[in-house]
């Protein structure tokens, strides 16, 4: 039999007061902190979604951010290259004046003293910065001047001037992700947009009888090729072509060699991503080409004659391949140094027709970056429609009910003001009233 006593009755009051307190303390620091989650016991199920809720935003949040950057990156880039077509197009006008038989040999060198003004605008505008500091011509390589001049005394003229202009650049363009999976370029190497023809490369080596004599790869404008053992000349041709890299592949039909063409205007990167002995040639041996860093017999590349181990991307070309294809520089050189020859057929042919080649690689490039900046303008309207959604639902689960909260806070006041009121009549009792 349970025995009711005095004590009992007080240590139940203590007991629901305290309780009462505790909720009380739990809703007002549910109001200050606006969440009505304060433990994962409250509604697990809630803190879970809320969890992916607000990863979700915060990953667009990112986007958004990304996708920013890039539009402003991209529009300055734009503005460039389009700065950089009407200084080509002024250099064509020059050109057609040029090939024009009316002229002296003095009007065409004052023609070359303007082009020559423009070929150095040229190279100014190739190594334009962004606001950030950074390079937008450099590809990979943001903090290295994509573009070095050589200085040398100009054909026809005897003054020193540009002979040459080589780029010191990255070959990857910096991208960055503006949404789930999906990434857009920032940069673009300047080999890409500043180039002119279509470089051809075609190998001295006879391949009628080469083999791969291992599992190897190669890399085309830096997309990795896998060569089987065994694989011919045929099978790499066909490999090449199907990599998706802006490249063809074919074979001389009277050497029998490997001849590689860039289909659109650009300077092709070759090299050996694994070095593998070949079987024999049409000579009766492979050719005994090492690495000089490695000391590994050569790749596929190397043994068909058209790198050589151990070169500098691009600038690898094996000696004995035939190589054409220049840069937009090389073809504003070209035909200055026509203009100043007073050579009327090379200006009106090779040089007209570079400058044609050049100036629409780079109309063609400029409109790739417009078409990349309006992209970015629709995903940014995206981002905005989808963030406010995003964000709704984590206030869904999280977000306290203010007006609610504050009425069960009252009650709760009220209910525990009662309590304490109740104790004081019913133990009215102090220590002075046992002491009588």
């Amino acid at each position: 039999m349970r025995r009711v006593s005095s004590d009992l009755m007080n240590n139940d009051m203590q007991f629901w007061l305290r309780r009462n307190e505790r909720d009380m303390a739990s809703l007002e620091t549910r109001m200050a902190t606006q969440q009505k989650i304060e433990k994962l016991r409250d509604d697990p199920l809630g803190a879970a979604r809320a969890v992916r809720y607000d990863s979700v935003v915060e990953r667009l949040k990112r986007y958004e951010t990304n996708t920013q950057a890039a539009a402003d990156q991209t529009k300055v880039t734009e503005g460039y290259v389009r700065s950089a077509v009407d200084v080509m197009q002024r250099i064509r006008e020059l050109a057609v004046q040029g090939a024009n038989g009316t002229y002296t040999s003095d009007d065409r060198k004052a023609i070359g003293v303007e082009v020559d003004q423009l070929l150095n605008e040229l190279v100014s505008l190739a190594n334009a910065r962004s606001p950030d500091g950074t390079f937008l011509f450099a590809g990979d390589a943001s903090r290295t001047e994509p573009y070095r001049t050589v200085l040398g005394t100009a054909v026809g003229t005897g003054t020193e001037g540009v002979t040459g202009v080589q780029y010191q650049g990255g070959y990857n363009g910096a991208r960055s992700e503006v949404s789930e999976g999906t990434t857009i370029a920032l940069r673009q190497p300047g080999t890409d947009i500043f180039w002119a023809e279509r470089q051809q490369v075609a190998s001295g080596f006879d391949a009628r009888d080469w083999r791969a004599g291992a599992d190897s790869s190669i890399a085309v404008d830096g997309i990795k090729i896998e060569v089987k053992a065994g694989d011919t000349v045929q099978a790499l041709v066909a490999k090449i072509n199907d990599s998706g890299a802006a490249v063809r592949a074919s074979i001389d039909p009277r050497r029998f060699s490997l001849m590689l063409e860039a289909t659109i205007p650009h300077q092709m990167r070759l090299e050996d991503l694994a070095g593998t002995a070949g079987t024999a040639g049409a000579d009766g041996a492979a050719p005994a080409v090492s690495d000089g860093r490695t000391g590994e017999r050569s790749g596929p590349l190397s043994q068909l004659g058209v790198i050589v181990p151990g070169g500098r991307v691009p600038d690898n070309l094996a000696p004995s391949a035939r190589s054409s294809g220049g840069s937009l520089f090389d073809v504003v050189i070209r035909l200055r140094d026509s203009l100043n020859k007073g050579d009327v057929l090379e200006t009106g042919g090779l040089a007209l027709a570079g400058i044609d080649s050049g100036l629409e690689n780079l109309t063609r490039r400029a409109t790739e970056i417009g078409a990349r900046s309006e992209r970015l303008d629709f995903i940014a309207a995206r981002l905005n429609k989808e963030i406010p959604d995003a964000t709704r639902l984590l206030s869904a689960e999280t977000d306290l009910d203010i007006t609610k909260a504050v009425t069960d806070y009252r009650m709760l006041d009220y209910a525990h003001k009662a309590s304490l009121g109740f104790a004081g009549r019913m133990f009215p009792q102090t220590l002075l009233d046992f002491l009588r």
